[in-house]
Order: structure tokens, then sequence, then C-alpha cells
């Protein structure tokens, strides 16, 4: 909501006693003063309104007869008076309602009954100009945020669509292979290798669902915590073990450093887990051959606990950066295309940190790598006493 202290300026007012002669050498100096307010101790009791205070003095005997007498003579004793916590729209509605004649000659705005200022069409045309320029500027910018969720759910369909159908092939075609070899009464030499490739497909087209589901249930306000407390180097050595076969594939060297920080993390366990696990997983995916990722944590000021995954791949720049922690959306489509992901890896580590009070913050930089850490607060870092203390 806006106020008319906005568009009220400032006008010199005249005390009670002053002489017509003295206003009207004021309105024959100034062409754009509208109306000059009249005050007694702060306290407005009139106006004196251009037009109708020169028409007065511009006849034949108009000048000698007024010039020395009191503006008093000459005020309005009736002015419109606003006060200035006045919103502008409620202001439009009374002037054009039933005070339009306020527009023309100008009115008062006051604080606590005090003068503040004077306001005129003109002050009002120049602030209805300005309010339609903002609010071209936001439907620009909607219209443009819009264009751009619609490219970004665009892609990510697309992306969905290489995701399933390439799981779901390698499942059916391994499937088939088995059938047919049964069908011509042979077993396949590797038929527990190709058991496994189809687990290992049906696992990954499952983690590709629950992403979908997770983020949906989050954007619904329906994801709920099961929490329990763990120090939070176990989970990172669990996280590290399982992803290092993917890094082995890529010859990056993927390690924990971390250390006994005597305080166990009370939050979601697994959704801790899937935290890391996308993160590093990130890391490992856009990381050159033969680099090296590192997990850590450390306890921050206040007492709270971070993790932080570090790698020197790529980086992003600061537009890149933005992009990424929006959903469906994937810092460089070139680049997520010849690396398989759906765009919502990072958000959802976004989303689950949020959603434990606490936070995700990305520090990246083109050429050098990024730094991904996720923050708990204070309140979530418990010491193994304290957690003791909590089941008594």
């Amino acid at each position: 909501m806006q106020d008319i202290t906005l568009i009220s300026a400032p006008v010199r007012p005249e005390v009670p006693e002053a002489h017509c002669g003295t206003v009207f050498e004021r309105f024959q100096a100034d062409p754009n003063l509208v109306a000059i307010p009249v005050l007694q101790r702060g306290v407005p009791i009139g106006l004196l309104k251009r037009t109708e205070f020169l028409v007065r003095l511009a006849d034949r005997f108009g000048r000698p007869l007024y010039e020395n007498k009191p503006v008093t003579e000459l005020m309005d004793h009736a002015p419109l008076i606003v006060d200035q916590d006045m919103s502008i729209d409620s202001l439009y509605a009374m002037l054009i309602d039933d005070q339009r004649h306020a527009l023309q000659e100008g009115f008062i705005v006051t604080e606590g009954g005090l003068y503040k200022g004077i306001c005129t069409s003109h002050t009002l045309l120049q602030l209805h100009m300005k309010r339609a320029e903002q609010r071209m500027r936001a439907l620009d910018a909607a219209r443009i945020e819009a264009e751009a969720a619609t490219r970004a759910r665009s892609q990510f369909l697309a992306n969905m669509s290489h995701e399933l159908r390439t799981p779901l092939n390698a499942v059916i075609g391994f499937a088939d292979f088995i059938l047919a070899e049964q069908a011509r009464g042979r077993s396949p030499d590797n038929v527990w290798g190709y058991v496994a490739d189809i687990r290992d497909s049906g696992s990954h087209l499952l983690g590709v669902i629950n992403s979908i589901l997770d983020f949906s249930k989050i954007e619904a306000n329906a994801f709920s915590l099961r929490e329990d407390y763990e120090a939070p180097q176990e989970i990172i050595h669990r996280v590290v073990r399982m992803m290092t076969a993917a890094a082995r594939k890529k010859k990056i060297i993927l390690k924990a450093d971390v250390e006994d920080l005597g305080v166990e993390l009370f939050a979601d366990l697994q959704v801790v887990k899937q935290m890391l696990i996308n993160l590093v997983s990130n890391a490992v995916k856009f990381s050159p051959d033969g680099s090296e990722v590192t997990v850590s944590q450390k306890l921050t000021v206040d007492g709270g606990i971070e993790i932080v995954v570090l790698d020197n791949g790529p980086g992003m720049n600061q537009q890149q950066l933005e992009m990424v922690l929006q959903p469906f959306i994937q810092g460089d489509v070139g680049l997520s295309r010849r690396h398989e992901g759906t765009g919502l890896g990072l958000p959802l580590v976004k989303a689950f940190a949020e959603a434990h009070d606490g936070k995700l913050v990305l520090e990246s930089q083109p050429g050098v790598g990024t730094r991904a850490v996720i923050r708990f607060p204070a309140d979530r870092s418990v010491t193994r006493e304290g957690r003791e203390y909590a089941y008594i």
C-alpha cells in the first residue's frame, strides 16, 4: 500500500494575517503553484486556490480592494483535507465519487491534524503514470518468468522421456533375451548378470520416480520428517562407500575427510542420506576424470552442523547457480544431455534442507569447482549426553 506523502508537495504555507498582495506575487512568480495552504499553529484552516484568487485580483477593482487585506478574505474555509495514512486507492475512490473539484483545485495532506503538503491533479497523474509503468514491468517480469517455467517444464518432460525409457528399455530388453533363450531350450551363459542388470535398471527407475514423488509432496506441503539421531560422520561414510564404485569408473578419488564431532544429528536420516547422495552424485557426474571429490563436516560457530561436498569440476557462474536451484532446470542443457538427470536433484536437496530448518548453500567458480554445503541449525545438533537426557 502506498500513502499520500509520496505525491504531496511541501508548499510553503501562509498565516491568516498575510496580505493578499503577497500571495498574488507568489502565484505570479510560480505558474506551477496551484494552491497555498493557510495555517494557524500548524493546523490548516483554509486553502488559497490559484484560479479563483487570480480572477478576484485581476478585476479592475480587485487589486486595490484586496491587496492589503488578509488572505482569510479570499481563502476556501472548508477545503478537502486528508490524512497521509489514507491509501492511494482510497483517495482515488473518494475523489472520483464526490470530490472531483479537488482534483483541479488541490487539497491538503495532514499528519495527525498538522500540515504536511499539497496534492494536485498533476501530482496524482504523475503517480498514476508511475504505477502504470510499474504494473507493466511486473506483468512483463511475470510473463518472462512464466515463459521460462514453461520452457523448463518442457525440457523436464523431454529429460523424463529419456530418464524413464532408458531403464525401462533395459529391463524389457534383458527380460526378452532371457525369455527367448529359454524358449529355445537354452539358458543364457550370464543369466545372473542379466538379472542384476534388470535389478539395477529397476532401481534407477525407482529412484527417478521417487524424486518426482518427493518433489510433488513438498510442493503440496504433504512431506513429513521421520526424525532420529545419528553421528553425521557415519552418514557420510555410508554415502561415500555407496558412491565409490561410480567414482572409480571415472578414476575420481572420492574421500571422506571427517572426524568425530562429539555430536549427533537429529534429522530424517534417510532424507539426509538422499541429500548427500544427490550432492555427491552431481559432483562425480560433472567432475573430470581423474579429479577429486571430498565430503567433510564441521560444527558452526553457533553450534550447528555443516556437511560439505567439494569438487574441482567445471564450476558455475552466478546465473547458473540461480538456475540450478529452480525445479526442472539444469545449469547447462547441453551438459545435462551428456550427463543424465531430471533437474530435480538440487531443488530437492534445497527443499529437504529447508524442511529441517536448514539451508543449501552453493559456492562455485567457473573452471575451479563447486562447494555445496548443507547447513543444519544448532537445535539439530545434539551431544550424546543430551540425547540420553532427552530419553529420560
